[in-house]
């Protein structure tokens, strides 16, 4: 097998797991970023990819794990020092000679956004701009499998939770975004391009409930909290601070709808239609039901 000259890190989250599917689906050599010895056991016997260990913290296990690559995927867990670790990501990759970046941001990224995520995906994503290297910015909406973490409720409980009102929002299935990424790592012709993600229609969460309903054939509810019961429920549940705050940021900006433009990214890049919710939900039945 050839050198690889692409890295992946985050590829065992969601969207990483994805993205090394579509990436194993292609004669494409890659490099898996792993923290430690039981992420790298994890990905060891896949074909086409080579573990390099390193940590985002450590800047000279980094710059090893960086030589000979040309494109990097940038992906990292939501933490309180996210912003932090990927500046250190992309500066070292810079020192590094990568010459391309393709990094997993988020809708409406904004460094002046009242929400904390945005304003630190903007901040890294200004950097790599400074930086002079050629970057894919994926800016994807509301994860469709964020609902899994309401699979007991909706299972045994028939309804979930919210605190977004009758706000629209363009959410978008995982599977779209790492499709969508895996071509913005192994074309030409996405250099310098800012990619705004969604799904291709935008629903309430009460319109998400009655597709739950149709689909798993019982009556499933969304139920609307207060912001105020929705950060009783967060601290109840043990969410950080910080985390906690971040995600009722996040709430007040889906409820002002300021997430329900749809965008025909994934069919102009994948050349197939982004999946739908009722889909989503058809593909995660055994888990709902």
């Amino acid at each position: 097998m050839k050198q690889p000259n692409i890295l992946i890190t985050g590829a065992t989250g969601t969207v990483g797991t994805q993205l090394v599917k579509n990436l194993l689906s292609t004669d494409t050599s890659f490099r898996i970023l792993a923290r430690t010895k039981d992420q790298g056991e994890l990905m060891d016997n896949l074909p086409q990819a080579k573990i390099a260990f390193g940590d985002l913290s450590d800047n000279d296990s980094l710059l090893q794990a960086l030589q000979g690559i040309e494109k990097a995927f940038l992906l990292t867990n939501s933490s309180e020092h996210a912003e932090q670790l990927q500046l250190n990501f992309v500066n070292t990759a810079h020192k590094a000679g990568v010459k391309h970046i393709v990094k997993l941001s988020q809708f409406a990224a904004d460094k002046s956004s009242p929400v904390r995520f945005l304003r630190y995906h903007a901040i890294v994503e200004n950097r790599i701009k400074e930086l002079g290297m050629n970057y894919t910015f994926l800016r994807p909406n509301l994860f469709m499998q964020g609902l899994i973490a309401f699979a007991h409720q909706i299972k045994y409980e028939h309804k979930f939770y919210g605190s977004i009102g009758k706000a629209v929002v363009s959410a978008v299935d995982i599977r779209d975004i790492a499709a969508v990424a895996a071509k913005a790592l192994t074309e030409s012709g996405h250099e310098d391009k800012i990619y705004n993600i969604t799904g291709n229609e935008a629903i309430s969460h009460y319109q998400m409930a009655e597709i739950f309903s149709r689909v798993l054939g019982k009556e499933i509810a969304y139920i609307d909290l207060t912001p105020e019961q929705m950060r009783e429920a967060l601290t109840a549940a043990r969410f950080p601070e910080w985390q906690a705050d971040g995600l009722m940021e996040d709430f007040a900006h889906y409820a002002k709808g300021e997430a329900g433009a749809v965008y025909h990214t994934v069919h102009d890049i994948t050349g197939k239609a982004a999946i739908n919710f009722e889909q989503f939900v058809y593909a995660y039945k055994h888990l709902f039901k």
